[in-house]
């Protein structure tokens, strides 16, 4: 425990030392009494034992409330010295930035449905980090911007995993065709299919340069660690305005690490491509749909995560007025009961 204004201290204990020296001075040179006449006390009733205890008690409470009031002139000054202590405190990592960027066209869905059930255990372990979602088919789109409302994540996540699911049942045939696959599928679809007539479906390199352009803040914080999560069967079936390989040079550039998770009906030349640009960035490719391949990707992101966070602390001051402050208001009311008990 330190104090911040600790001369507050010495004043106050200078002043109980005065208070001190002048109850001395006053018990031990007892002043001539100066007004009226004394009333003549017989000596038998100074022998009287109820009077003995009287005037006991009465010189043990005396001395009670003089210690008293040194001590709540001293506790006074303590409070206003600022008591306080300091205390080296870990800062979380606020440092890192996620963006799942999806290929939402339907050969891409058993992956995503498998890859978003697996991210929602990493989102909930986040601490401070901000998590996006981007879909793209013709065009991209940003679902969710980067946010740290972690509940609000999983809910888009959890809708998204929703309408995932419905699709898949409706071209396996286990579900009709209803309002509410057709509301799903909105959800999933709406803008992401801008332009589809002339310029065809499946653009990769347009989704992930859009998700390279979507971390906001990129020139203003440019020490922030970021990374993209990119599932797709990088099958182009349109007219791309960035290739592939053009928008990892841009995530590159940019200092974002590309983790790719492929499916695995990809063709050689797919998956090289693929492989090729993620490695590029400083990220991992992977591809197939069952559950051990996508754990392995989101087992990397952890790694990676952890292996980024630097530990960083700072000095916290806190101050410490509730235990003086108690005990100056338990000696106060002391205080006052010991004076109406002596009626001063």
């Amino acid at each position: 425990m330190e104090l911040k204004y600790a001369i507050a201290l010495y004043i106050c204990a200078g002043v109980a030392a005065v208070f001190v020296i002048a109850a001395f001075i006053n018990i031990r040179f007892k002043r001539k009494y100066k007004k009226g006449k004394k009333t003549y006390l017989p000596d038998y009733i100074k022998d009287d034992p109820k009077f003995k205890s009287k005037m006991f008690w009465y010189t043990v409470l005396k001395y009670v409330l003089i210690v008293l009031i040194i001590v709540s002139l001293l506790l006074s000054g303590f409070l206003m010295a600022r008591p306080y202590k300091t205390e080296s405190k870990e800062l979380a990592n606020y440092n890192r930035d996620i963006i799942l960027c999806m290929d939402i066209s339907t050969t891409c869905d058993n992956l995503n449905a498998t890859l978003i059930d697996k991210l929602e255990d990493v989102v909930k372990e986040l601490n401070g980090e901000r998590f996006g979602i981007v879909i793209f088919n013709t065009s991209p789109v940003l679902l969710c911007p980067l946010t740290n409302d972690y509940k609000y994540i999983i809910e888009v996540l959890e809708k998204v995993k929703e309408a995932l699911e419905m699709r898949i049942d409706y071209s396996n045939g286990r579900i009709i065709f209803s309002d509410k696959l057709f509301e799903m599928d909105a959800f999933i679809s709406n803008g992401t299919l801008v332009d589809n007539d002339e310029r065809g479906s499946s653009i990769i390199g347009d989704g992930l340069a859009a998700a390279s352009l979507d971390f906001y803040d990129y020139e203003d914080n440019p020490d922030r660690s970021r990374c993209i999560i990119l599932s797709t069967d990088n099958d182009l079936m349109g007219e791309e305005i960035i290739t592939l390989p053009e928008a990892g040079e841009m995530c590159k550039e940019r200092d974002i690490i590309v983790y790719g998770i492929g499916t695995e009906i990809m063709n050689k030349d797919q998956r090289e491509m693929m492989k090729e640009t993620v490695e590029n960035t400083g990220g991992t490719f992977f591809y197939g749909e069952d559950d051990d391949v996508v754990e392995n990707i989101v087992t990397e992101i952890r790694k990676q995560m952890a292996t980024l966070d630097e530990t960083q602390y700072e000095i916290v001051e806190t101050d410490l007025p509730e235990t003086p402050f108690k005990l100056l208001l338990f000696s106060l009311a002391l205080m006052l009961l010991l004076a109406f008990i002596l009626k001063v």
